[in-house]
Parts: structure tokens; sequence; C-alpha cells
């Protein structure tokens, strides 16, 4: 009974700091996003909201971005298009589905007020910071077909 309840104790605290790290990290990059687009007229009650605000932004963000990612991929994959119009379209799909993310968090949140542009510049940057990532998954794409 004490071997069940050390185990369950230590899977416990190893949820907990890795939920902690994950956190830390995702209030880093919202402190850093939200100066960036407070440049642009973004506005907020408290540090804690602008971390809820990209919270938000990426639990109702997470299927579009799903999509945005796995739409191009297909065209690509399929030969409908070649791999850098897929980067194209993958950027104009993944900050189209950001702002819109975005443009919802700020419409249900009253402790946070952000500009058009600001959702504009903060969902490109988002998206073009993503192309590394998208092309790798491509190539992988690629790199399958050829070995079937």
């Amino acid at each position: 009974m004490k071997e069940k309840i050390k185990k369950l104790a230590v899977s416990v605290l190893g949820y907990s700091i890795i939920a902690g790290i994950i956190l830390i990290i995702i209030a880093a990059i919202a402190i850093i996003s939200g100066s960036i687009m407070r440049i642009f007229g973004f506005e907020y009650k408290s540090v804690g909201s602008i971390i809820l605000f990209f919270v938000v932004v990426m639990a109702v963000g997470f299927p579009l971005d799903i999509l945005s990612s796995a739409f191009p991929r297909a065209l690509v994959s399929s030969g409908w298009s070649t791999e850098n119009q897929g980067i194209v379209f993958f950027v104009i799909l993944d900050t189209l589905f950001s702002a819109v993310s975005m443009a919802l968090a700020d419409y249900f949140m009253d402790s946070v007020s952000v500009s058009d542009l600001a959702i504009l510049i903060i969902s490109f940057l988002f998206a073009v910071t993503s192309i590394k990532d998208f092309r790798e998954e491509v190539r992988k794409d690629q790199g399958e077909e050829n070995e079937n």
C-alpha cells in the first residue's frame, strides 16, 4: 500500500513540475508577445490577463492550427502545389486562423483590448516563426512517400 502511495506522489510531483515548466514558458511567450502588441495598441489590466489571453488563444487556436498546417501539406504531398507555394499558403492560413483566435479571445475578455493591427502583426509573426517546422513536416511527408 505504501508503495502505491509513493508511486502516486512521485507521479503527481512529476506532472506538477512539467505543468509548471509549461506554464512558465507560456507566460514568457505571452509577456513578450504582449509587449510587442502593446506597441500597436494592446491594452490589458494585469500580467495575468495577458497570460490568460494567450492561454485562451492557444486553446481556441489549436484545432485551427492543425488545419492551417494539414491543408497546405496535403496540397504539397498530392502534387497540387510546390513546397514554396505550400509555405505561402500555410503562412496565410496560419495568420488568418491565429487572428480569428485572438479576435475571439479579445471579444470575450473584458480585461484585454487588442487592436486589429496588433492582432495581424503578432499573428503574422507567429506564422513566420512556424515556417521551419512546416517545411520539416513537408519534407518528412515527401520522404515517407518516396519510401512507399
